[in-house]
């Protein structure tokens, strides 16, 4: 299924550091100034050509727009969407534990930029262009290439439930239910032009130790199986093959000691109509998660991505320890099955990143040549 049956193919998790240019153009926009639409369309196309190829130089399989149009993986919400207002607090168990950490973490000009609303109407998509847009650039950039060996990301019901604050529906399932409506025009869309789609559901780990003030998500045991129902109806009708679902536990520099098990949700995530799961597996606390697969068998019609390198720091994984990483999981699951990505996103929010724009393409380069020494070993 992961279609690399000679050799370990690559991918990431969908953002990638934007142009300083264009990044001042979208916040200049969020800041109320007054910004050109032809220009900054134009700058979003040239860098979405520009990342295309960065991602080829680095030997990247499976490759992305870099959510170059957007603010961030859940937060093109507040453009594409209304029945969204105001700003709503977020809150995470392992940082609460240290104030200090927390300012430096969050009080800065992308955390000011970083908005999380609240749901006071219904939830409508009112922008059905913006992902043709998304489509059109990227098969642009890609030319004669193929179009399965690229994905979209799109956000899921659970996790816009998890981000934004539900002061309409009064139930957290029927809240969801309506953005699973909402959602699958968008998730039709992408795959309807050939593309992977990539569901971004951090919440399905998250919940369990972050939540914005006032979420309706409650306890995580209750809100993951809502979250997989509302996101299987989604999905209805879409080949889960061309569908790749991202869990992780939040790309942010804080502890994690709070974070759920895998063991823990791993059930549930399996329950997802969706052919490739996509978890952590290379950050310090993560990083052990791979055996979560000696215990539960992977289905026959699953492949995994394995984030082999990490997100939150500036070390460049070595080849060789990116090898073994994807070895010891290969000999479980077959490397036919086998996906090598990264964590999670490089520029999860505009400027959000706690690693170094250049040294974003190092690790990418080192991906691919891990990928390459475990393709020869399995």
């Amino acid at each position: 299924m992961a279609g690399g049956n000679d050799r370990i193919l690559t991918t990431h998790a969908g953002s990638l550091p934007r142009p300083d240019d264009l990044a001042d153009m979208i916040w200049a926009r969020m800041d109320g100034q007054e910004v050109d639409d032809a220009a900054l369309a134009a700058r979003i196309d040239s860098a979405v050509a520009e990342v295309i190829e960065k991602q080829r130089a680095a030997g990247v399989d499976i490759v992305s727009d870099g959510e170059m149009s957007k603010t961030g993986f859940s937060t093109y919400v507040n453009e594409r969407f209304s029945g969204f207002e105001g700003r709503s607090e977020f809150q995470a168990d392992d940082v609460a534990d240290f104030p200090n950490l927390a300012m430096r973490l969050f009080n800065t000009p992308a955390m000011a930029h970083l908005v999380f609303s609240n749901c006071v109407g219904p939830a409508k998509l009112k922008d059905k262009d913006a992902v043709h847009r998304d489509i059109a650039r990227l098969e642009r950039a890609l030319g004669e290439g193929d179009r399965s060996s690229a994905f979209i990301g799109a956000i899921s019901p659970g996790q816009i439930a998890f981000n934004y604050p539900d002061q309409h529906y009064g139930s957290h399932e029927t809240y969801l239910g309506a953005l699973a409506d909402e959602l699958s025009y968008e998730y039709q869309a992408i795959t309807d032009a050939g593309f992977k789609l990539q569901i971004d559901s951090p919440d399905m780990a998250m919940a369990a130790h972050c939540r914005s003030v006032g979420s309706s998500v409650g306890d995580w045991h209750t809100h993951l199986p809502l979250a997989v129902e509302a996101l299987n109806a989604t999905l209805a009708g879409i080949p889960p093959e061309q569908v790749r679902l991202h869990v992780c536990w939040g790309n942010y520099g804080g502890p994690h000691h709070k974070d759920v098990p895998l063991a823990d949700i791993i059930g549930e995530v399996l329950k997802v109509n969706a052919g490739t799961i996509y978890v952590e597996g290379a950050n310090p606390r993560h990083a052990h998660e791979w055996r979560v697969f000696e215990d539960v068998a992977l289905p026959d019609d699953r492949s995994v991505i394995l984030g082999v390198i990490d997100v939150k720091s500036n070390h460049v994984e070595h080849p060789r320890l990116v090898a073994d990483r994807l070895v010891r999981l290969g000999k479980i699951v077959g490397r036919e099955r086998l996906i090598a990505g990264t964590d999670c996103g490089f520029d999860t929010f505009i400027r959000f990143s706690l690693v170094d724009p250049d040294v974003a393409w190092l690790k990418l380069k080192s991906l691919s040549e891990g990928a390459e020494i475990a393709s020869a070993e399995l």
